[in-house]
């Protein structure tokens, strides 16, 4: 039977968490994720690089997807939904007090992007289009039918 699967890959797994040095050591430590990048944004799209992190992106590992060719491997996010302003304002993920989980990310070809956007619209499920510039990628957030958040992000060689 042929995959119809529209996916390429896991691009992320985001957790809300509320100690995110602890979790990070945790996950560096135990699992041997290593930091990519880690930022503080607590009032808005750009980083202050004097603030204390509020997200770090762990590589879980490399992938040899467009994502992964153009700097996004496959990802571990961890978030501290309690300072990080896109956790309390554009991502709404479980509530952290009873999930940790924010949402999941799948990568989809690029190429795939518009009609994967129209495909959920005429599905009803009000895709949020989103542009990373910082990672040349573009997203898709929308909900299943129980409420979780997820995101399908494919790298976007125009934003390079």
């Amino acid at each position: 039977m042929a995959s119809r699967s529209r996916v390429t890959g896991v691009a992320e797994i985001v957790l809300n968490v509320r100690d995110l040095p602890r979790m990070r050591a945790f996950y560096e430590e135990v699992l041997g994720f290593e930091l990519l990048s880690q930022a503080s944004h607590t009032t808005g799209m750009e980083p202050d690089p004097e603030g204390e992190p509020t997200i770090a992106f762990l590589t879980i590992r490399q992938t040899e997807t467009p994502l992964g060719r153009n700097g996004h491997p496959e990802l571990f996010v961890l978030i501290d939904y309690r300072r990080h302003v896109f956790a309390k304002t554009r991502f709404d993920g479980h509530e952290p007090r009873t999930s940790t989980l924010n949402h999941l990310a799948f990568e989809i070809p690029y190429e795939n992007y518009e009609a994967e956007r129209r495909r959920l619209e005429d599905l009803g499920l009000e895709p949020r289009p989103t542009v990373f510039e910082g990672m040349s990628a573009r997203a898709l957030f929308f909900q299943d039918p129980e409420g979780n958040t997820l995101e399908l992000i494919c790298h976007d060689p125009a934003l390079r």
